[in-house]
């Protein structure tokens, strides 16, 4: 995947989306989630982007020790001084696995108040599959989602964005819709059978602009904290 697009990625991912079928909404519901220690580890990407996934830990209240909600704590290393901090929940429904991610709000790219004024985290949608050798992520665009409202197939509730290359669909249903609709479209057999194919041989041509393929395989290497930690014991010497 070229950089440009995964610039686009992640800036998707930690603001409303421009690209990505977005949700003031959690997509999920806490029966459906899982944990699998499989995903759990440092993965790097196409581009050498590195990805950090453990367990997310959360306290229940003031001066109460954390404990593991079940979910994954992301970090994104664009380089290393840029990386984005996101909260991911691992779900199933009807057999099919999802994630489910969100900017966590509470991290370093979010800490300016004016900033955070200004910023409603939203919830983006992605098929993943996943092994020791690998996790491949599938986000469901923006584009697929217009197609769907252009052609009359889908009545959810939403917002209308204007954009500047083409109006984007903010839906604002319930989890309980959200999911009626996953099971419907985001699953119906030709496009489960088009992820199935992407996940297999990668992108065609014609699939790109529907969604977000990603995939990430294992990463031995020293992260980019340590390498600036490495570097700083290097000049002190």
């Amino acid at each position: 995947m070229r950089r440009s697009k995964l610039i686009i990625l992640i800036l998707a991912l930690t603001a409303m989306s421009s690209c990505l079928v977005s949700s003031l909404h959690p997509f999920y519901k806490e029966k459906d989630k899982k944990f699998d220690t499989t995903m759990v580890g440092n993965w790097i990407d196409g581009d050498s982007c590195i990805w950090t996934i453990h367990p997310n830990m959360v306290s229940e209240g003031f001066m109460e020790p954390e404990i593991h909600d079940n979910s994954f704590k992301v970090t994104y290393y664009e380089d290393e001084n840029k990386k984005s901090i996101l909260t991911t929940t691992l779900f199933q429904l009807n057999g099919v696995d999802y994630v489910d991610f969100i900017p966590d709000p509470n991290e370093d790219h979010c800490t300016s108040d004016m900033t955070t004024f200004h910023h409603i985290p939203v919830h983006t949608l992605a098929r993943v599959q996943y092994s020791k050798d690998s996790i491949l992520l599938y986000w469901y665009g923006d584009e697929w989602l217009n197609e769907l409202f252009e052609q009359n197939r889908i009545r959810i509730k939403h917002e209308t964005v204007a954009g500047f290359a083409y109006d984007r669909h903010l839906l604002t249903a319930s989890t309980d819709e959200l999911q009626k609709f996953i099971k419907k479209y985001a699953n119906d057999p030709k496009t489960a059978e088009e992820i199935e194919q992407i996940f297999a041989h990668g992108y065609t041509d014609d699939q790109e602009e529907y969604g977000v393929f990603l995939k990430l395989k294992p990463y031995k290497g020293p992260l980019p904290e340590e390498k600036a930690k490495q570097v700083e014991t290097h000049y002190s010497n």
